[in-house]
């Protein structure tokens, strides 16, 4: 009962504004290892692998810079980790089904590769650099709610130009995540179960050094 009062707060609130809803991010490890996390992360909170966690993550699909899919190698109790990640970024997509709702869950760490291979994605407009362009299904995505969190707790909220771009600034070291939503009105059917539409969730996570 508990996980189903959480899983419905989550997606009403997701409808509400991207900011204060759950969503998955990666963090990239020491020796090459991507580790997964659900829940909010300004709020330092963390779903369970034994609760929310490991329900909503149940088959993620992980791969590297090259496009390898990466197996899972271990976890926390708090993260899903997988192993052979290397340096380059690493993207998650989950697929959740929620009454009628299909929720679509993506993640990314790094911004090196210019490139979109997520449903929806904020692409970096050159290799490392705080402009993006956010994508969805390979296009420019206008007029769209993107939400930056930054080191001390930070959080401010942007909104893509006509051409899908927003620029921000990184004024402090430490991890930022970069969070947007879309949702497409277009039904279908997943695991057996139909939906009415399809809300895709996707962030972005990258370190700046000191």
């Amino acid at each position: 009962m508990q996980f189903a009062r959480t899983l419905a707060a989550l997606v009403l609130l997701g409808s509400a504004g991207a900011a204060q809803a759950h969503f998955v991010w990666i963090e990239q490890a020491p020796g090459g290892v991507a580790k997964a996390y659900f829940g909010e992360w300004a709020d330092d909170l963390r779903e369970k692998r034994d609760g929310l966690l490991g329900k909503v993550l149940a088959a993620p699909v992980v791969t590297d810079a090259e496009g390898k899919t990466l197996k899972a190698s271990g976890e926390g109790a708090d993260f899903i980790a997988f192993g052979g990640a290397g340096k380059g970024d690493v993207r998650l997509s989950q697929p959740y089904p929620y009454k009628d709702t299909l929720v679509r869950f993506g993640a990314r760490a790094g911004r090196q590769d210019t490139r979109g291979k997520l449903d929806l994605e904020l692409v970096p407009a050159a290799a490392g650099a705080n402009a993006f362009v956010l994508q969805f299904k390979g296009q420019p995505l206008p007029r769209t709610e993107v939400t930056v969190f930054g080191p001390p707790k930070w959080e401010k909220r942007f909104r893509s130009d006509e051409n899908g771009r927003i620029e921000i600034t990184t004024p402090w070291p430490g991890q930022y995540v970069l969070e947007a939503a879309h949702v497409e009105d277009k039904p279908g059917e997943a695991d057996g179960k139909s939906y009415a539409k399809v809300r895709y969730v996707t962030t972005l996570t990258f370190d700046v050094a000191k």
